[in-house]
């Protein structure tokens, strides 16, 4: 493989190699033929690893047929080819596995090495400048960017390398000073490559911070408000939340109530300031609740050996309680009764006022019981509050009560959704 491929060199050097046998004619003799001197060497045809040739003739004797070179010898026998110039330019090498017979240093090329690499004129930018040493392999080209241009993509330094290529990519500049026309109108120019932004002051938006999106500013808005009254109804008297526009602008302000005081009855109410930018339209509101309360009255004690029943609805308005006691237990005999109706208003007191009397009086049988109390045997009950069969049984009672003559039903008229068995609070007392 070796010999193959120097011969294939030797053949691209463009020595004559005749592979057929070289020699003198028969009809040397005949013709009396004479080698004349060589002639001189002709140049040698490259700058390397090339050939030069010299020529002879020959001497014939004229006789019949004896007037050609070849009367004498082949051809090839009048020429003398040998290697010339065997040498590589520029720190090169002798290659012989390459298509060139030599192999150069960076920054060469050619057959010979003689050949400089050259990368051209390097690209221009815009809006910039360049600057370079030379084209030739090694050169170094800078770029910089004119006044008010920033440099994005692209290398500020290349270089000539041996691929005849100039390194890294062309620069871009980039104008990046927008902000010197002060393009923002309410808020701060930041410049950005090619570009800008505006951060807007408090208020102000859009591109160039123009638009007005500032809403009205409150002050002193109430926070909400609960009222106990001791009566039906109750003045209240607050104080108007403020309202105003940073830039100063007008405000239409507007209000469900015309004035800041009412009387209220119980209930619950919402007191309701807006304030609008005719400007641009935004508006703010201040809300606050009013919640007027009957005033609440101390917890009734729950009877000993018995059950203290209440409305679980409303409760915040009034309460109604009743007492109801065990099987074999009952209230003395006197002012109160199981008929009686302990009730919570306004006032914050109960009446009839408490404590609720406690079922401390031990039966032997029903007709004591109803000496003491006539309604015994409706209003007893026998078994713990912990099943759900008396706890129901004890929750319908109650409503029979509030519905009954002498009763609340208001209670239940007015709320009829409430007023349902599981609403009714049921708490039983210590058994002793």
């Amino acid at each position: 493989m070796m010999i193959l491929k120097i011969l294939c060199f030797i053949t691209l050097l463009g020595l004559q190699v005749n592979l057929s046998v070289a020699d003198i004619a028969s009809t040397w003799v005949y013709c009396e033929c004479k080698w004349n001197d060589w002639e001189g060497w002709s140049d040698c045809n490259s700058d390397c690893f090339g050939e030069r040739v010299r020529y002879r003739s020959v001497n014939i004797t004229l006789k019949p047929t004896c007037d050609e070179f070849s009367d004498c010898a082949t051809y090839d026998e009048g020429q003398d080819w040998e290697g010339c110039n065997e040498v590589c330019y520029n720190g090169g090498t002798v290659s012989w596995l390459s298509f060139y017979p030599c192999y150069c240093e960076l920054g060469f090329h050619g057959s010979c090495c003689t050949e400089v690499v050259n990368c051209g004129t390097p690209d221009n930018v815009i809006d910039g400048t360049r600057v370079w040493t030379s084209t030739d392999y090694g050169g170094v080209a800078e770029y910089s960017c004119n006044t008010y241009y920033n440099m994005t993509t692209g290398d500020p330094v290349r270089t000539c390398q041996d691929d005849f290529t100039w390194s890294g990519t062309t620069p871009q500049c980039v104008f990046a000073y927008h902000c010197n026309s002060s393009p923002c109108i309410n808020g701060e120019c930041v410049n950005l490559l090619d570009d800008f932004r505006c951060d807007c002051y408090d208020g102000w938006g859009g591109q160039l911070c123009e638009n007005d999106i500032q809403p009205p500013v409150v002050v002193n808005c109430s926070s909400n408000i609960a009222i106990n009254a001791t009566k039906r109804t109750v003045r209240y008297d607050w104080t108007s939340p403020s309202f105003y526009d940073p830039h100063g602008n007008d405000l239409d302000i507007v209000s469900n109530y015309p004035t800041p005081f009412f009387v209220f009855p119980w209930g619950d109410y919402t007191a309701q300031y807006v304030a609008t930018k005719p400007s641009n339209g935004l508006s703010t509101e201040c809300a606050f609740n009013i919640s007027v309360r009957p005033t609440p009255c101390e917890e009734l004690n729950i009877p000993i050996n018995g059950a203290r029943l209440c409305n679980g609805w409303r409760a915040d308005y009034g309460q109604f309680c009743m007492v109801t006691c065990q099987q074999n237990y009952t209230i003395g005999a006197g002012d109160k009764s199981f008929q009686t109706m302990y009730v919570c208003g306004a006032s914050g007191t109960w009446i009839a006022t408490g404590p609720i009397p406690d079922c401390q009086v031990e039966l032997e049988s029903i007709s004591e019981a109803l000496h003491y109390q006539p309604e015994y045997e409706t209003y007893s009950f026998d078994g713990s509050c912990d099943s759900n069969v008396i706890v129901t049984s004890l929750q319908n009672l109650y409503l029979e009560r509030i519905v009954s003559p002498g009763g609340f039903r208001e209670l239940c008229t007015q709320f009829p959704d409430e007023c349902v068995p599981e609403n009714v609070v049921v708490k039983c007392g210590a058994t002793i």
